[in-house]
C-alpha cells in the first residue's frame, strides 16, 4: 500500500515482460512475495524509472540484493527487450540500486523454476502419465509471446535450459491450418508459432479465420475474443478460434516434448490459457499433443499439468535469491 513503512531487510524481485514490469519485495531468507505491483512498461522511459517508482512506496527498507527475470538477452551486458522499447544496461541498473548484487535470468527460466515448488492444488492435471523425475521437464507458456524452457534436476539443484522455442516455424498439418499459414505469411513473412500461440496470436488466428470464412471480425482484442468464446451464448467464430488455438498448442507442445525427451513432465504456464482454462481442458489439446504416429504411446506416458498460479516469474526469481535452487 502506498506510503506503508516496511522495516527490515528485503530482496527485490522483478518479472519483466513485454507489457508489464511486475515487482515484489521478499524478506531475506524467505520466498514470500509482498507488495506485488504491475507497472505498465509504456509508462516509463526505462527500467530504472520503473524500479524507482516501485521502491518509492517504501521507507526504511534495506534492499540487500535483487533478481530480475527478463524477456531479453540477459547474458549480454546491454540488451533491448524483445517486444517493448526498453534498452537495459546492467551497469545502469546496478548503479540505480546502489551497487547491490543483482541476478539476471531469462523470464521463462524463472517460470520454469517456479514449477518445481508448486503445491498440488495449484496444478490441474491434463494427463497423469507416468512421472519420471530423473528425466527432463518442459515448461511452456503463452503470454505476450510463447516461452519454452527445459528443466533438469541435478544433485545441486535445478538446471534450466532456456531457448527460443516460440520462434520455431509454424508447421500446419490440416487444410485449414495451411490456409491460416498463408494468411499470416502475407502479414509477417516468416510465421513463428508465437504468432498464433500468444495473446496477440489469438487475434491473429481470429482474423485469419474470419478472412478464410468470409465473415466479419467483430472483436478487436484477445480479451474480447476470449470473453465471447467462453460466454453462455458463445460466438461461433471466437469459439472456433480458441479451439484451433488449443489444437495447435497441443502439436507444438508435443513437438517440444519430443525434442527434449520430457518424460519428467510438461508444465503449462502463462496467463493466456488461464483465461479460458475450462475450454482448454475440454479441447483437443491432449489428443493433438499425443498424435505423433509411432510415438503415440511415448507421448501418452508424459505427464501434463497446467499451473493456475499467478506470479510465476516472481516466484522463480525469489527461489534464485534464497538459494532454494540454482
Amino acid at each position: 500500500m502506498k506510503g506503508t513503512k516496511h522495516m527490515g531487510q528485503y530482496n527485490l524481485v522483478g518479472d519483466i515482460g513485454a507489457t508489464n514490469a511486475r515487482f515484489s519485495v521478499v524478506k531475506v531468507g524467505t520466498s514470500d512475495l509482498e507488495n506485488i505491483r504491475y507497472l505498465p512498461c509504456t509508462e516509463f522511459a526505462n527500467f530504472q524509472q520503473a524500479i524507482k517508482s516501485y521502491l518509492s512506496e517504501f521507507t526504511d527498507v534495506i534492499i540487500n540484493s535483487a533478481c530480475f527475470a527478463i524477456a531479453g538477452a540477459v547474458h549480454s551486458e546491454s540488451f533491448k527487450l524483445a517486444n517493448n522499447h526498453w534498452h537495459i544496461s546492467k551497469n545502469d541498473v546496478t548503479s540505480a540500486l546502489n551497487d547491490i548484487p543483482i541476478h539476471w535470468l531469462n523470464d521463462f527460466s524463472a517460470q520454469a523454476l517456479a514449477t518445481t515448488a508448486l503445491p498440488p492444488n495449484d496444478l490441474r492435471v491434463v494427463n497423469a502419465g507416468c512421472m519420471r523425475p530423473e528425466r527432463q521437464r518442459l515448461a511452456i507458456g503463452a503470454g505476450t509471446g510463447l516461452g519454452v524452457c527445459g528443466l533438469l534436476e541435478l544433485p545441486k539443484g535445478w538446471l534450466t535450459t532456456p531457448g527460443e522455442g516460440g520462434h520455431v516455424d509454424f508447421a500446419p498439418n490440416t487444410e485449414l491450418q495451411f490456409k491460416v499459414l498463408t494468411h499470416l505469411q502475407k502479414k509477417y513473412g516468416h510465421v513463428s508459432v508465437e504468432r498464433i500461440l500468444s495473446g496477440p496470436g489469438i487475434l491473429n488466428l481470429y482474423q485469419a479465420l474470419a478472412e478464410i470464412r468470409g465473415q466479419e471480425a467483430k472483436f478487436k482484442t484477445p480479451a474480447e475474443i476470449t470473453s465471447a468464446a467462453t460466454s453462455s451464448n458463445a460466438d461461433v467464430l471466437a469459439y472456433d478460434t480458441l479451439q484451433l488455438f488449443c489444437q495447435i498448442f497441443g502439436r507444438v507442445a508435443g513437438d517440444a516434448a519430443l525434442n527434449m525427451g520430457a518424460l519428467g513432465g510438461v508444465y503449462i504456464t502463462g496467463g493466456v490459457i488461464r483465461n479460458f482454462l475450462e475450454l482448454f481442458l475440454a479441447s483437443d489439446f491432449k489428443k493433438c499433443f499425443e498424435d505423433k504416429g509411432r510415438l503415440q504411446g511415448y507421448m501418452s506416458d508424459i505427464p501434463v499439468f497446467i499451473s493456475t498460479t499467478r506470479y510465476m516469474g516472481l516466484l522463480g526469481a525469489a527461489q534464485i535469491l534464497n538459494n532454494t535452487t540454482h
